[in-house]
């Protein structure tokens, strides 16, 4: 596999923005595609991508420590919200995934939020509580892109949450393909 920092697209970078953009492009189209397996107008594969967000929203805050820039009022927000669909989550153990980098978590987290208002759009109802229903955190977007912006693609620590970020989308990607090819028995 080839390194992030061998990658010409994104050494044309001039900010961590961009290049978290173009480093993330791949893993973030595989994941679409296997979420746009789901059709969010029926109740239980709209059941099953709640569990895939928890699923994976809960293993990026125990990597993260539930410190996520920008992202970690909204990161608290969306798990509850999604407690709120699926009831409350056995207690989790320790967390067996590497720390992530917090910005690699708000990345996911605030770009979550664009899509999800997408996908609102699509449900056959306004949904009144629960994860379709929060509104994103456009202040914190904007600021977390303004931030990153700023920051260059060649340093040790831009590296880190270049990486981060892609096993962060393995991690939603895992999530996904665990669930959607788990033997339907009426667990969901």
């Amino acid at each position: 596999m080839k390194d992030i920092v061998d990658d010409r697209e994104v050494l044309r970078d001039s900010n961590l923005r961009d290049a978290l953009r173009n480093a993330t492009s791949g893993p973030h189209q595989r994941l679409d595609v296997e979420l746009s397996r789901l059709d969010l107008t029926d109740d239980q594969d709209r059941r099953a991508f709640c569990m895939v967000q928890r699923r994976g929203f809960s293993r990026l805050a125990e990597a993260c420590g539930w410190d996520a820039a920008e992202a970690t009022t909204a990161l608290r927000d969306t798990l509850e919200a999604l407690d709120d669909d699926l009831g409350s989550a056995p207690a989790s153990g320790p967390g067996l995934d590497l720390p992530l980098h917090r910005d690699a978590v708000a990345y996911l987290m605030l770009g979550s939020q664009l899509g999800t208002a997408v996908l609102r759009r699509r449900l056959p109802e306004p949904p009144h509580r629960g994860f379709f229903a929060l509104t994103g955190d456009r202040g914190a977007w904007r600021a977390f892109c303004q931030r990153l912006a700023t920051q260059p693609v060649d340093g040790p620590e831009a590296q880190r949450v270049l990486r981060d970020a892609i096993r962060a989308f393995s991690i939603f990607e895992h999530e996904a393909r665990a669930l959607l090819s788990a033997p339907a028995d009426g667990a969901l």
